[in-house]
């Protein structure tokens, strides 16, 4: 199959969707026809374009239920991951004592309050809060706990 323009069109609208919605996988438009491009790449910045073809047939059940996080759990996540790369200088979690974890809980959940406590709220600081407790938390249960 040979490139075309359409193809090249298709991958920057493509590219421009993904960018603007981190969360999507995916990306299909009626006016590029059967094409199908999917984000890829251990940094997720790469994309395979396919042209789809005649449905074979859709098998179902076939595995066990695996459904993705709920929408705010997916979005909360990117910010946390924002968080820990502010961090990442300061070389991990994995020698840190489970006491000093969680101060660092208490210390952001006291900060937290406070902003909360305001009648001036800055979203902002309560997002970057909330996900630092929630880093914390998950610190403490990779060091000290086992999957559910």
């Amino acid at each position: 199959m040979q490139i075309t323009k359409n193809h090249l069109a298709f991958v920057e609208h493509a590219k421009r969707t993904f960018e603007a919605n981190p969360l999507y996988e995916t990306f299909r438009h009626p006016a590029y026809g059967d094409l199908l491009a999917l984000r890829m790449g251990e940094d997720r910045d790469c994309v395979n374009v396919y042209e789809l073809g005649d449905e074979i047939a859709n098998f179902v059940q076939q595995m066990e239920p695996c459904p993705m996080p709920r929408k705010p759990v997916r979005v909360f996540s990117f910010d946390m991951e924002k968080q820990l790369q502010i961090n990442d200088h300061k070389g991990g979690w994995r020698q840190e004592s489970t006491e000093f974890l969680g101060h660092e809980i208490a210390k952001n959940f006291s900060r937290l309050t406070i902003e909360l406590g305001k009648a001036d709220r800055d979203k902002h600081e309560i997002t970057i809060r909330c996900a630092n407790i929630a880093n914390f938390a998950m610190m403490i249960a990779d060091n000290e706990g086992e999957h559910l």
